[in-house]
């Protein structure tokens, strides 16, 4: 089953090699890798902690346009650019943080946006200039820069990513977005505690709006039991959010931890286990148009509407 896979921190995967002087490093470390989990579009996400400048921001995003290039690949860059059948993988740069927009928000999205990037999350789990994620202070949203940063990607329809966004944060996008929000990478609170988990009422607000929530499978983000962290019980997230919102506005976000650790050791690490979460979906008991609409099908459809 083909996928489309809403967040990978392909930056974090490129670094390394990049310091040892290797270039192509989508192609040489990971092209069969995504062939093997059948990922025929995935993001190309530049992460940023909180600490990075705005030149450190532009350094990231050069590099993996470079290597998204260099390795031979096609960008989406417009809905023209979405092919139903693409022959090998095809990339959409996002942006994880924009911790490094102290000022002119404007001018430094739409250097962003004229980059590639098409979805950006205005912050990690930090504080920023921008807005508040997980780690800042829960009474602390959406900065007046944050809402000038939301208002200029409405304008150039770079999709505004909420899943690092505290509850505040969510809100004020919310309430300031005039197009529908992502939550690229995150799973059901109710199913598993942590705070990167979305609450029902959050995910409600989210389908009103005709957004979509991307699952992850980072294994901490999955469920509270060890035992249980691996892709049959992220389907069950899938099924608790297809029964509670809707299933086309359920997604792929993977998150995969190979591209930044190799501690773990589950299920859905890397993008070549992809297809044992579909195999989890069959035994949640979705049908097979409902996998297809959940693996690739609803973003495509968001892409063409909303990009």
């Amino acid at each position: 089953m083909k996928i489309f896979d809403l967040h990978a921190d392909l930056a974090e995967a490129i670094r390394p090699a990049y310091k040892d002087g290797r270039r192509s490093v989508l192609r040489n470390d990971w092209n069969e890798r995504f062939k093997e989990g059948e990922i025929s579009w995935t993001s190309a996400a530049s992460f940023f902690a909180g600490r990075e400048s705005w030149e450190e921001m532009q350094e990231t995003v050069r590099m993996v346009k470079e290597d998204i290039l260099s390795s031979g690949y096609e960008l989406i860059l417009t809905k023209e650019d979405l092919k139903e059948e693409p022959k090998e993988t095809m990339f959409l740069m996002t942006v994880e943080g924009m911790c490094g927009i102290h000022d002119d928000p404007e001018g430094k999205i739409q250097w962003l946006y004229d980059q590639g990037n098409r979805i950006g999350s205005l912050e990690w789990n930090d504080q920023n200039d921008l807005a508040t994620g997980n780690s800042g202070d829960p009474a602390r949203g959406l900065t007046d820069l944050g809402k000038r940063a939301v208002r200029k990607m409405n304008e150039l329809h770079m999709i505004v990513d909420v899943s690092h966004a505290n509850e505040k944060t969510f809100w004020d996008i919310l309430d300031t977005s005039t197009l529908p929000i992502i939550a690229t990478h995150s799973n059901a609170k109710s199913l598993c505690t942590v705070e990167r988990n979305l609450t029902n009422q959050q995910m409600r607000a989210l389908a009103n709006k005709g957004g979509l929530i991307g699952l992850n499978a980072c294994n901490m983000f999955i469920d509270d039991d060890l035992v249980k962290q691996d892709a049959r019980h992220l389907a069950k997230h899938a099924r608790y959010m297809a029964d509670l919102i809707g299933v086309e506005h359920v997604a792929c976000g993977f998150d995969f931890g190979a591209y930044y650790t190799h501690k773990a050791d589950y299920d859905l690490l890397a993008p070549e286990q992809a297809q044992n979460f579909i195999q989890g979906l069959r035994d949640e008991q979705f049908s097979e148009e409902e996998i297809k609409a959940i693996a690739y099908g609803n973003v495509m459809k968001f892409l063409n509407t909303y990009m």
